[in-house]
């Protein structure tokens, strides 16, 4: 790129969602798209990093003599590059670049892009490279694509040295870790009931080392544990079937015990007590003593989560428990619990398990108060719940509840007389709008991989037509056919990707001959739960409930509750 001094206003920057998607580039434009990452996410919740490192690439931008006509910015939080772990924003950095929509890259250093080997990251971005796409580090100053051999070669030492650099701290960490763990340290994060105590150790050869010890917090938190005990124990002994895990969380609020998020009032400190919290120390076996090892669950592609499933208690050659740690409760106590939790909640794996409810975990459902909805109950009394339970100021008191099938039977016939409108107001001609490139969207991860390779030749051989625009003093005779291959390449690859080619599959949605739009044979009536739940995500951003006051909620009309907030942040209010 040129750099000289430039008066020309940037666009302002678009901070891309999942369902969000740039315009394709057409002619001799420049889309920009700055990748932003930081490897953890700030206790404090600060997003300080990336805020720098876009500023940073804005402030290059301006520097440009072609000032770009379109940025979006990709941001991945509390993600790294090193370990294989999915990158939302970065993958689709890369979904766009290919697609066509994205021809400049900017990162504030190499290092923000991947800390992979050599060898995969070039794999990665060969097909972009080829396409003349450039990849620009602001803060080494440096600029790198397929016509510059030397810079590609640069390029190459880079990735390689972010790679080893990141290995060689990875290698540094976990013999650090190690001898703290040979000479009786704990080198992960204090469970609740615990705090970690700094010793100093010496190791074979006699050198000091300072390690954490992990120990019961016997000020703040141990006594919670011993009381959760406590009452389990009362349960079992008096033979009380009432008592669960949510119920537990209920006592320990009214008894007025404090959660570690509203104890150290860090990113949460209304944090409230809930079931899986409480299950979670419960079933822990550290608070009897007992060395464990943490097994993590899967995904529903079956990658590995971040979330334990369950804790396994390590044995020494007799096969008895290893007891390593000062226990909060005896080792009796413990397993009396256990047989407790397996009675009354039983089954194992990941606690959050897959989403019970249609709206559940999809950042979608809201009670007035702002706290995600949550699902529970049985069959006729299934119902969305407000999870909030420290009152604010100006907040509801007491529980926020709603019918579960009462609200998705609502929204899904809201959302189809949407659907079903053919000539509508302006508003809703958006909401619609914005529903099919949000279907457009998940379609294009489905095409075909003779599309796929269809656009790899036309984007390659328009970056080509594009550099040679750019490089050579053309006749006007000869300016004119470039232009009209470059147009003509354009519409093409256009064809390729306008969500106008793609309809929403109304005929499919809708019911027939003025039958029950949800009713006996409809689509709704016999589609899955995850097709309702993609259906939902389509066509809705935001859904707010409010408190019934009257009657404890019994015969308040659902769309008496309920607000909705339409793809694209639109207000329709409620439909017929």
């Amino acid at each position: 790129m040129d750099t000289s001094d430039s008066n020309a206003a940037l666009p302002t920057p678009a901070r891309l969602t999942a369902t969000d998607r740039p315009g394709m580039v057409t002619d001799m434009a420049i889309h920009a798209g700055i990748y932003v990452r930081q490897s953890e996410r700030r206790a404090t919740g600060s997003e300080a990093s990336t805020t720098a490192q876009r500023e940073e690439c804005l402030r290059a931008m301006q520097q440009w003599d072609t000032p770009p006509d379109h940025i979006e910015v990709y941001e991945d939080l509390g993600m790294s590059a090193f370990k294989d772990v999915e990158r939302p924003a970065y993958e689709r950095l890369l979904r766009d670049v290919r697609a066509g929509r994205i021809n400049v890259i900017l990162v504030h250093y190499m290092s923000r892009l991947s800390r992979k080997t050599a060898t995969e990251t070039i794999n990665e971005l060969r097909p972009l490279l080829m396409n003349r796409v450039r990849i620009i580090s602001v803060g080494e100053h440096r600029e790198f694509h397929a016509d510059n051999q030397l810079a590609l070669t640069e390029l190459l030492f880079k990735l390689q040295a972010n790679h080893e650099e990141s290995l060689n701290k990875s290698h540094a960490i976990r013999a650090a870790k190690a001898l703290e763990a040979s000479l009786g340290g704990y080198t992960g994060k204090a469970p609740f009931g615990f705090t970690l105590v700094h010793e100093t150790r010496r190791s074979a050869d006699g050198r000091p080392v300072n390690v954490k010890v992990l120990t019961p917090d016997t000020r703040h938190e141990a006594p919670i544990v011993r009381r959760i005990v406590e009452i389990v124990e009362e349960w079992a002994a008096t033979g009380d079937t009432s008592g669960s895990c949510w119920k537990l969380a209920r006592q320990l609020e009214a008894e007025g015990h404090l959660t570690r998020g509203r104890k150290t009032a860090q990113l949460r400190a209304d944090a409230p007590w809930d079931t899986g919290t409480v299950k979670r120390i419960l079933v822990d076996p550290r608070i009897a003593g007992f060395a464990c090892e943490s097994v993590y669950g899967t995904r529903r592609d079956g990658t590995p989560s971040r979330r334990i499933a369950e804790y396994r208690i390590i044995r020494d050659d007799s096969g008895n428990p290893v007891q390593t740690y000062e226990p909060i409760v005896s080792p009796e106590s413990w397993y009396r619990v256990q047989d407790w939790v397996e009675e009354r909640h039983p089954g194992g794996g990941d606690w959050q398990g897959q989403p019970s409810g249609i709206l559940s975990a999809m950042k979608l459902l809201y009670c007035e108060c702002g706290t995600y909805m949550t699902h529970g109950g049985t069959g006729s009394k299934k119902h969305y719940r407000c999870r909030r339970r420290t009152v604010m100021p100006d907040q509801h008191r007491g529980d926020v509840t709603i019918g579960a099938k009462g609200i998705e039977e609502y929204l899904a016939r809201q959302v189809l007389a949407v659907i079903a409108t053919s000539q509508g107001d302006q508003a809703t001609k958006s909401v619609l709008a914005t529903a099919l490139a949000r279907y457009a969207h998940e379609q294009e991860q489905q095409e075909s991989p003779q599309v796929t390779e269809e656009r790899d030749w036309l984007l390659a051989e328009r970056a080509n037509l594009r550099h040679e625009r750019q490089q050579q003093r053309a006749e006007e005779r000869q300016e004119r056919e470039l232009a009209e291959r470059m147009r003509a390449l354009d519409a093409r690859i256009a064809e390729l990707g306008n969500s106008e080619r793609v309809e929403l599959p109304r005929s499919t949605w809708l019911p027939h001959n003025g039958t029950d739009p949800i009713g006996p044979g409809s689509w709704w009536n016999q589609a899955t739960r995850d097709d309702k739940r993609a259906f939902f995500r389509f066509f809705l951003d935001r859904v707010e409930v409010r408190k019934a006051y009257r009657h404890a909620g019994q015969g308040v009309p659902t769309e008496s509750r309920v607000s909705i907030t339409w793809a694209g942040g639109i207000n329709l209010g409620v439909l017929p």
